[in-house]
């Protein structure tokens, strides 16, 4: 049954002062003409005040990964839940089993050849982040102490429908990497937000994004640090405006943690990039329950022995003829652009910026038939490219690529005039390293970003803020087509053999749950394509 709209504001913008009358865009689901506004200004926001805040008077007093940990066991609704065993069972995924006991440990699943894996490929099992395990977070006197460098407005990656208002994110980094380069250790909450009101699609983001840009105008730091801090943390419910901070944003079928990886100790050090869910397990909807962090595969990311035509695995045919079919879309002749969809069943779980495990190019041999095959497919589309620059091109879009790998030549070459551009090594906002903007203490982000990425996302959201309705969507609504922010949705599962403690599901079904709640979502973003890691 649909409903009757009936609209409860009336907002007329640009009154006065002449001008063309623009008519303004509208969600499918008004029932009831609009009136018409005249043309407004186009937007201009300050991009490191509303897009990628790294200002340190600002981040530094907005959101603490104590604040972070503590918000997410509140909302969990467990008692005596704490942020130090939120901390202890996430880094305990890099031990091998027993480990603490609370969680999943990375050797509980293995692959054909009995090593600890994850979604069927081999991972590093034990790693040196482990030991994080044994260390206070929370103490700014520590070297232990992660500190927040950034946050981030990702609007242009929410979903074209409105299904959501894209991602909201917080890199925290160890204040050990200020000094010592060898033993680092970052992590970013990538929060994807509820569209408060979904029945207005897209349109019903809009408060969110003005909240945005709102900060562009504020010159006081400590004002806009105290009103970020409430938007990650409470939100502005009497705004429509949901609290970013709560377990939901990071479940399967939503958002993700990601970590950037480098600390010392007694097994192999590498650069890595890993990414985690964040679980809400429950025996029943009123029985005993536990939040958990678990290990997933590395999204956007195939296995680097996936290009090599005799790799044994049996996956391997058909991820390159699924390879084949995301030539057009890699060839997209924009650095914005090109992008490939990995399904899946292909995807690694641990994305390792040095060595050749995720060096697709040195997999790959352009002589086989899988190259010959790509050759074959770019002439179909009179395409100048060679299959090298395609699988540069993936890797770009791998988190070590993006992060690393693709840094300097070859391997930044990409064909067609394009240049892939550079981290700052390893990060792409850095805890160790600060610039000057407008005079002001920032920390220091990448070229990528600062040429590349970020002009990018300034056009999308300011054509969104730009384009918005003189009416607000205000809906009255079925109760299906609402949003509240009702807590968590628990995944049940049976108790343990003692029947205390609720059973966890493993790496791989929670990865599955994931795909099967992101089946319902459009493919593509407001930025125009299937991107979402930079």
């Amino acid at each position: 049954m649909i409903l009757k709209i009936t609209l409860t504001a009336i907002l007329l913008v640009g009154l006065g002062g002449g001008g063309a009358w623009a008519k303004p865009r509208l969600p499918m689901t008004y029932m009831e003409s609009q009136p018409q506004c005249r043309a407004r200004p186009p937007v201009d926001v300050d991009v490191r005040r509303s897009l990628f805040v790294t200002e340190r008077q600002v981040v530094e007093r907005t959101v603490s990964l104590e604040d972070v940990l503590d918000t997410l066991a509140w909302d969990s609704g467990i008692p005596d839940l704490a942020a130090i065993d939120l901390w202890d069972q996430w880094w305990d995924t890099q031990n091998a089993a027993p480990g603490l006991g609370q969680g999943l440990n990375c050797d509980d699943m293995l692959d054909a050849n009995g090593n600890p894996s994850i979604n069927g490929f081999p991972v590093q099992c034990a790693r040196n982040e482990g030991g994080e395990i044994g260390v206070d977070p929370f103490d700014p006197g520590l070297p232990s102490f992660y500190s927040p460098i950034a946050v981030v407005n990702r609007f242009d990656l929410a979903a074209p429908d409105g299904a959501h208002c894209g991602e909201y994110r917080i890199i925290f980094a160890r204040d050990s990497g200020v000094a010592d380069p060898f033993n680092r250790n970052l992590v970013i909450f990538e929060a994807q937000l509820p569209n408060p009101s979904p029945g207005c699609g897209i349109d019903g983001c809009q408060m969110i994004a003005k909240f945005w840009r709102q900060l562009s105008s504020i010159d006081d730091p400590v004002r806009r640090a105290r009103m970020l801090r409430r938007f990650y943390l409470d939100g502005f419910p009497e705004r429509n405006i949901p609290a970013v901070i709560r377990v939901d944003r990071f479940a399967p079928g939503s958002g993700q943690i990601r970590t950037n990886q480098f600390m010392s100790g007694p097994n192999d050090q590498k650069w890595q990039l890993r990414e985690f869910k964040l679980a809400l397990f429950c025996s029943e909807s009123d029985g005993p329950c536990a939040l958990q962090f678990v290990p997933v595969s590395v999204k956007n990311n195939p296995f680097g022995e996936l290009f090599d035509e005799n790799f044994s695995d049996p996956r391997t045919i058909p991820f390159q003829r699924a390879f084949v079919n995301q030539v057009e879309n890699l060839a997209a002749n924009d650095l914005n652009e090109f992008f490939n969809m990995i399904a899946e069943p292909f995807n690694a779980g641990e994305s390792s910026s040095q060595g050749v495990d995720n060096n697709y190019e040195f997999h790959f041999d352009s002589g086989s038939r899988f190259g010959r095959v790509l050759r074959q497919r770019l002439r179909q589309l009179d395409s100048p490219l060679q299959p090298d620059h395609l699988i540069r091109r993936s890797q770009a879009m791998s988190c070590a690529g993006c992060h690393q790998l693709n840094n300097a030549p070859p391997a930044s070459d990409l064909g067609g005039g394009l240049h892939w551009p550079a981290s700052l090594g390893f990060v792409h906002v850095s805890e160790a390293q600060t610039e000057l903007v407008d005079g002001v203490e920032h920390f220091a982000i990448s070229p990528a970003l600062s040429t590349v990425f970020l002009p990018h996302r300034e056009e999308i959201f300011e054509d969104y803020v730009s384009g918005l309705p003189c009416e607000p969507c205000r809906l009255v609504s079925l109760q299906s087509e609402s949003w509240s922010d009702t807590g968590p949705v628990p995944i049940e599962v049976p108790l343990d053999e003692f029947g205390i403690n609720p059973l966890r599901l493993s790496s791989d079904e929670i990865r599955a749950l994931d795909l099967e709640r992101k089946q319902v979502l459009p493919s593509k973003t407001l930025g125009g394509s299937a991107r979402g890691s930079h």
